[in-house]
């Protein structure tokens, strides 16, 4: 952690706040989900899209309430949509010591309801002996849980720190039947010169199973519990594919022209002809710049569009090599015929800025430079760490943003002026002039 902490000290962080003001397009204040999420993610939106103009979305950057740019990241969002389950609180109950040798023996009695979910569990002496402390063992109850479990997520009094143990986790379908699940997992609570490290989850990978009992294992110290939540294996739907319906122009060579309004990662194309229904032979190119030759992207493929008596029926959207952030695409057909252009739909998932909170909040994005550049930043090494000491389940905090605000407008595009070659021919001028001065003197002295 510590190597991590090197670098992000030593990642540039010098903009100030007038060059943020005056190198910019525009900017979005940004709402945090919580104060304590260390990273957060921010869905772009099409705005945010069409304000960058570098097409390796360069030109995107989080600032500090100072004007301080902080480690920030694109990254690809998951076809997936985010988790759709949370955290559980379950029931659970503590369990006495084991019976030392010598001590009384005891029985364990538990009262489950029609559903079999867990209701009472009692201890009961079968000679008397001194009352036991419970040695942080636990029975919980995590029946009512529909999907396989992750992990459980247990909580202890702050007071209890520092922390170092290791908990064995069981599981039984009965109560009566007990197998191992976990045979040790690592629970930690540490401080130290202003730095904190948890991990408060025992990763169980997908276990089914109504009752689970948790026991610290062999030499570890017990904790004291005050709560236990269950993490259930994420329930992730299809992350719903966004498209962009372009309007072409033909040309008299044959062939359509589009333009795309901002830097979108386009993944997939369809075709929608004019008519509504129709066929046609597709071939798809694009170019970033007007000048460069253009690229073939997909094609030739026979696309479609057709009414039936079921309904429309249609060819599927065609893949991309991608993702392709061009501006400018050709759709060419073969034997195409003159009229109406046909609608070109590019299609795309939104990828994610990802950011760590370094600095003073409140943090905004700023979005569209000819000038300036975002750093390389260590975060997805930042973000591996993290997952490690927190558990595979964790993710970066939600950002969202508000409401956008203008900052330098179409100023912050005109690329910066090379007084280079302004000084250069400064010099070059200056060096003639005086070498002419200097032979009209010689001159003047060879007359006289």
């Amino acid at each position: 952690m510590r190597r991590l902490l090197a670098l992000l000290l030593g990642w540039p962080l010098l903009v100030s706040a007038s060059d943020h003001q005056a190198d910019w397009v525009r900017e979005w204040p940004l709402i945090l989900a919580g104060e304590a999420g260390g990273a957060y993610r921010l869905t772009l939106d099409p705005a945010m899209y069409r304000s960058a103009r570098d097409a390796a979305l360069g030109d995107l950057q989080v600032f500090d309430a100072r004007g301080v740019a902080v480690p920030t990241t694109v990254m690809p969002e998951d076809a997936s949509a985010d988790p759709i389950a949370a955290t559980l609180a379950v029931p659970w109950f503590p369990l006495p010591a084991p019976e030392t040798e010598g001590g009384a023996r005891w029985e364990l009695i538990s009262e489950t309801d029609a559903q079999g979910r867990l209701r009472r569990v009692e201890t009961r002496g079968l000679e008397e002996s001194a009352p036991r402390r419970p040695d942080g063992a636990a029975l919980v109850d995590v029946g009512a849980v529909d999907e396989p479990l992750l992990a459980l997520e247990l909580a202890w009094p702050e007071s209890r720190a520092p922390v170092d143990t290791a908990y064995r986790v069981e599981a039984s379908d009965d109560l009566e039947r007990w197998r191992t699940v976990l045979e040790r997992g690592r629970l930690l609570d540490l401080t130290h010169q202003g730095h904190r490290i948890t991990r408060r989850q025992l990763m169980l990978g997908g276990v089914s199973a109504p009752y689970l009992r948790l026991r610290p294992t062999v030499g570890e110290a017990p904790l004291e519990l005050e709560e236990v939540r269950a993490v259930p294996m994420p329930v992730r739907a299809e992350r719903p594919w966004q498209w962009l319906a372009l309007d072409g122009q033909r040309r008299a060579e044959g062939g359509v022209d589009y333009r795309l309004d901002g830097r979108f990662p386009v993944v997939r194309a369809d075709v929608e002809p004019a008519s509504g229904a129709g066929v046609g032979r597709w071939t798809l190119w694009s170019r970033d710049d007007e000048g460069d030759d253009w690229r073939r992207r997909s094609g030739p493929w026979i696309g479609y569009r057709l009414d039936d008596e079921s309904g429309e029926v249609r060819s599927p959207p065609r893949e991309i090599a991608g993702p392709v952030r061009d501006r400018h695409w050709r759709l060419t057909a073969e034997g195409e015929a003159a009229g109406t252009a046909p609608t070109l739909r590019l299609g795309y998932r939104p990828e994610r800025v990802v950011f760590l909170a370094q600095g003073e909040a409140p943090f905004s994005l700023a979005a569209g430079s000819a000038r300036a550049r975002r750093a390389e930043a260590p975060v997805a090494t930042v973000l591996a760490s993290l997952r490690e000491q927190r558990g595979e389940a964790w993710r970066p905090a939600v950002a969202t943003a508000g409401a956008a605000r203008e900052l330098a407008g179409e100023r912050a595009l005109r690329p910066p002026r090379d007084w280079t070659t302004w000084l250069l021919w400064a010099v070059l001028g200056g060096g003639a002039a005086l070498v002419a001065g200097l032979a009209l003197g010689l001159l003047r002295q060879a007359r006289g």
